[in-house]
């Protein structure tokens, strides 16, 4: 139904609120409302349970004691003057989310706007939209338990009955859409930061890979620069920790639930092993580093807790050489040796640091994609 089409048949009311030192235009105004039934005490209009539907607006706040409170900014006859003016006479004051929601949803239904008293009461009266939308309102109705529901498409049912059609949304929608609205805008823009840093972290380390010379130390400072290929386990790098006064590890990594990784920084220009499949030196003597680092820490658990809390059993990491100078069988070895250290010490080249970053990276762009396509 189009708008117009709604006031085709005037909405007539009869209900107001008086003030004012005119006794005799208040009981007139009094007889309107309620005809001869008119029920004896103070001539001031309308019903209570009408002063919501009356309002222009309803302002929502939270009082000292954490309660909601709804106030109907309703329109009001001076009987003295003959004027309109709009003003807050009650506060209706809610001991129970549940019940504010039974108002909250006859204002939505009513076309009635609830708009909050400042900022910081305004995330209360968008999660009380936002459960009324999920878990809609239960109240009773002569004595009867009824349950009414809020689609997603602002319509309301009650209990299988035809939707009754709903084009007004609450300010609280609004706000709430546009927290959500502006939320996702920054999740996207910290991803493309993101994104755009993993590639340029991608595109160094690449370029130091390329060159000929020993480079352990350009590498070392490249991934302190970029701690993501490291891979997202862990909470905490420290690069060139301490292990006493005897040794000094690469990095320290510490993993999300507390335990530790030591890892050993080699050039990427040695190699693995020998032509006849023997483990090189370089990686015998890496292998021995990270060895007594462990045996440091498993003999000196309580020192080492004063800098790494959360040590229980350490772990140890060597990254050395690159994928493309191992042979099949070669794979073959290194596959055997890590299993053969059961976990406690891996062994890894710089392509397979290369690998966890751009896994990273692959799930940032099909992020974005399916972002950008919903």
């Amino acid at each position: 139904m189009d708008r117009f089409q709604k006031w085709e048949q005037p909405e007539w009311r009869t209900d107001f609120i008086t003030t004012g030192q005119d006794p005799e235009l208040a009981e007139l105004l009094h007889k309107r409302v309620f005809g001869d039934s008119a029920p004896p005490g103070p001539r001031h209009g309308a019903p209570a349970n009408q002063l919501f539907k009356m309002a222009k607006e309803i302002v929502f706040d939270v009082n000292e004691e954490g309660q909601a409170t709804l106030t109907p900014m309703t329109w009001i006859i001076d009987t003295d003057s003959i004027e309109y003016r709009l003003s807050g006479i009650i506060k209706a004051t809610f001991t129970t989310d549940e019940s504010a929601k039974v108002m909250l949803l006859d204002a939505l239904v009513n076309e009635v706007p609830v708009v909050p008293n400042n900022e910081v009461v305004a995330p209360r009266l968008e999660a009380l939209f936002a459960d009324m939308m999920t878990n809609g309102v239960t109240h009773f109705v002569d004595g009867e338990e009824q349950t009414y529901a809020v689609t997603g498409h602002l319509l309301l049912t009650h209990e299988g009955a035809p939707d009754s059609g709903r084009v007004i949304a609450q300010p609280a929608e609004f706000s709430a859409l546009q927290r959500r609205l502006e939320h996702e805008v920054e999740q996207g823009r910290q991803a493309k930061i993101a994104l755009a840093r993993i590639t340029a972290a991608l595109r160094e380390l690449r370029e130091l890979l390329t060159r000929e010379e020993r480079n352990e130390h350009d590498l070392q400072r490249c991934l302190t620069k970029y701690p993501i290929f490291f891979g997202p386990s862990y909470r905490r790098i420290l690069p060139k920790h301490k292990l006493g006064s005897e040794y000094e590890a690469d990095y320290a990594l510490e993993i999300v639930d507390g335990s530790i990784d030591v890892m050993e920084i080699e050039a990427s220009t040695h190699r693995l092993y020998g032509k006849r499949g023997n483990p090189s030196q370089a990686l015998i003597h890496a292998e021995q580093q990270v060895l007594d680092w462990l045996a440091w820490l498993d003999e000196q658990s309580s020192y080492a807790r004063r800098n790494l809390p959360g040590v229980r059993r350490a772990c140890g990491i060597v990254v050395i050489g690159r994928r493309a100078n191992l042979s099949e069988k070669d794979v073959e070895r290194l596959r055997w040796r890590n299993m053969m250290y059961g976990g406690r010490l891996t062994i890894l080249t710089f392509d397979d640091l290369i690998d966890r970053c751009e896994a990273i990276r692959s799930l940032l762009i099909e992020q974005q994609v399916q972002e950008s396509n919903s």
